[in-house]
């Protein structure tokens, strides 16, 4: 399911899975390779995209770890 080509965002959406966060993947001609969404299915809940090719992977990669954890569902 999560086969992200960097290691670093890997990571960072396997912990995302773990917590609870459902990870749906873009279609081929999107320029997010996928958004994550809080366990919290409501209206408003947090979404977090995930990029293919960001200029620096593990600042994006940080920065998904950062919205985890101040995700206030």
């Amino acid at each position: 399911m999560n086969d992200h080509p960097n290691k670093h965002i890997r990571a960072a959406v396997d912990e995302a899975i773990r917590r609870g966060w459902r990870l749906v993947k873009s279609g081929p001609r999107a320029h997010a390779w996928g958004k994550l969404y809080c366990p919290a299915i409501v209206r408003g809940g947090c979404i977090v995209s995930v990029y293919g090719t960001p200029r620096v992977p593990e600042n994006h990669a940080r920065y998904i770890r950062r919205m985890l954890d101040i995700c206030p569902h």
